[in-house]
């Protein structure tokens, strides 16, 4: 019986070690689950700061790295935004939206080049998300690569034949090649068959082709349209003078010339000067 004591010493010194609890195991799933729950509660901050907790306890979350990446957008850290989604896209390299959020941090930093391979990336993965293609093409566009803008923008199109801004967006690349015609079709298909009739940018886009193309007659309705839906920035006022004057439209034209000088007087006076030498001269016809 003495040798007791000594027994239970080396069962105590050989037993297992206690499994980790429940808790502990799912700690970092735990904090992504809190950090979803307060940015669906809008407490941005308090959402990041779960988030990254979730990244201490498993560094390997690939969705906690992605969640933060969104939360450092919204609250306009790019650098940090740029990190995470990085950090997500290499732990998971199949996983298209973070290339995505990659290519369209980087647009926003203007870093257009490097927007490039995660963009592309992005569009292989999921070819049927639409905004790939189009940031993909704003990059081309932004970088004055305009045959590869269209190519990214006519590839979008034959997988979302009715996407209003991709349709936009090529009618405004086929512009840039001269290829007026063929944006006049476009536009004229967004407004008739795929509910753009009230998209005011649509509207003024097809406006400026057409008056590029010498059609001031057709372009009036459309600037109008598109000031009607809220687009009243000087260019469109400019714009519709140019055409009534061109027109024949002589007083509308210094109605509309009047309206463009309070755009511009306080931000460019000459401008505004040579607005008003438009209107003396429009008079005095």
């Amino acid at each position: 019986m003495t040798r007791l004591p000594s027994l239970l010493l080396a069962l105590a010194l050989f037993a297992p070690a206690a499994l980790p609890s429940a808790a502990s195991a799912d700690e970092a799933d735990d904090h992504y689950r809190a950090a979803l729950t307060h940015k669906r509660a809008g407490r941005l901050r308090e959402a990041l700061a779960e988030a990254r907790a979730a990244i201490r306890a498993r560094p390997t979350h690939a969705s906690a790295h992605f969640t933060a990446g969104s939360l450092w957008r919204q609250l306009d850290n790019l650098e940090g935004a740029l990190a995470c989604f990085r950090q997500s896209a290499r732990l998971r390299p199949q996983h298209a939206e973070s290339h995505g959020m990659v290519g369209s941090v980087l647009i926003r930093l203007r870093r257009y080049e490097e927007a490039i391979e995660p963009l592309r990336k992005a569009a292989e993965l999921d070819p049927d998300t639409a905004h790939h293609w189009s940031n993909l093409g704003l990059v081309y566009r932004q970088l004055r690569r305009n045959d590869e803008a269209i190519q990214a923008y006519e590839a979008g199109l034959r997988r979302h034949q009715e996407d209003v801004g991709l349709l936009n967006n090529l009618a405004v690349a086929y512009r840039r090649a001269r290829r007026n015609e063929e944006a006049i079709i476009l536009l004229q298909q967004a407004i008739e068959h795929h509910d753009a009739d009230s998209n005011a940018d649509i509207h003024f886009n097809l406006a400026v082709v057409m008056r590029a193309s010498e059609r001031c007659e057709d372009a009036l309705p459309h600037y109008r349209r598109a000031i009607d839906l809220g687009r009243e920035d000087s260019g469109v006022f400019h714009d519709l003078a140019i055409c009534y004057e061109q027109v024949g439209e002589y007083d509308a034209a210094i109605r509309t010339y009047e309206r463009y000088i309070e755009k511009v007087e306080g931000r460019d006076a000459a401008a505004a000067q040579r607005a008003r030498e438009t209107i003396e001269r429009l008079r005095r016809r």
